[in-house]
Formats: C-alpha cells, sequence, structure tokens
C-alpha cells in the first residue's frame, strides 16, 4: 500500500471516529443514569443466573463510575491515536495530537450541554485527556524503542 493510500484510510477512520462520537453524544441513552439501569439489569441477572449477593446502590454506582470514566479514556486515547497517525509527518506530531484531542473533547463536551437529559463537565474532558495522553505516551515509548532497535541491527 503506497504512502498516500495509507493517509487517506488513517484520515477516513479519524474522520468516522470524529462523527461517531458526536452522534453518541446526542443519544439521550448514553445518561448516566441510563448507564446506571442497564448495568442494574445485568447485575440482577447474573445474580438471578447464579445466585450471587445482590450488589447495593453504591456498588451499581462505583460500578456505572468506573464503566463510563474508562468508556471516555478508551474513546478519546483511539481518537488520539488516529489523530497520530494523521499528523505523523509532522515534526510535533504527538504533542500536536493529544492537544486536538484535548479540544475536541471541550467541544463534545459543549456540544453535550446542549443534548436533552445529557450534562457536559470539564472533569470529562480530564479523563478524555488522560486517555489521549496514554496512548501517545505508549505509542511514544513503543516507537522509540522499536527505532533503537532497528538502529541497533543497521549498525552490527
Amino acid at each position: 500500500m503506497t504512502l498516500l493510500n495509507k493517509k487517506k484510510w488513517w484520515t477516513l477512520a479519524l474522520i468516522v471516529w470524529m462523527v461517531s462520537i458526536f452522534c453518541f453524544t446526542q443519544l439521550p441513552y448514553f445518561t448516566g443514569k441510563n448507564t446506571s439501569d442497564a448495568i442494574q439489569k445485568v447485575v440482577v441477572k447474573e445474580h438471578n443466573a447464579i445466585n450471587t449477593p445482590n450488589a447495593d446502590s453504591v456498588d451499581i454506582n462505583v460500578l456505572n463510575l468506573i464503566v463510563r470514566k474508562t468508556t471516555h479514556v478508551m474513546v478519546f486515547g483511539f481518537l488520539a491515536m488516529l489523530l497520530y497517525q494523521f499528523l505523523k509527518r509532522f515534526r510535533y506530531a504527538y504533542p500536536l495530537a493529544g492537544f486536538l484531542t484535548f479540544l475536541y473533547a471541550i467541544t463534545d463536551e459543549y456540544h453535550q450541554s446542549f443534548m436533552p437529559g445529557r450534562v457536559s463537565s470539564f472533569r470529562d474532558v480530564l479523563f478524555d485527556s488522560l486517555g489521549a495522553f496514554l496512548v501517545l505516551s505508549f505509542m511514544f515509548l513503543f516507537n522509540r524503542k522499536r527505532k533503537q532497535s532497528y538502529s541497533t541491527k543497521v549498525t552490527n
């Protein structure tokens, strides 16, 4: 695959991912209450199936928080990876991808503030940015290690 074709696929993937985030932000189903209700149904069904202790509302709320914040980290971490792939020919691709992910997270929360039943939170922007930071850091370290390994093989 040529470099131009790779760039087209990364660009397409980036656009599709950003549009997907925008669309999911609009859906009222992904409110904290709805997610909590869905988790409650799963826990009750599992309890009835294998006869385990029922989880109380505190357990459900903690699980809901973990699921929702982990989703923020993963979704925006993936966005940061796509942005890096799109920008990697530039000198400052890592910080630029992180900054653009942060900006998109801010605009996503702003957009979410207009959706019925949804709430915007700067804390979510921080979780989104954490996802970007973790993924970009991992990619930086992985790529650095790979380049070192390659240069060692070439010099030997």
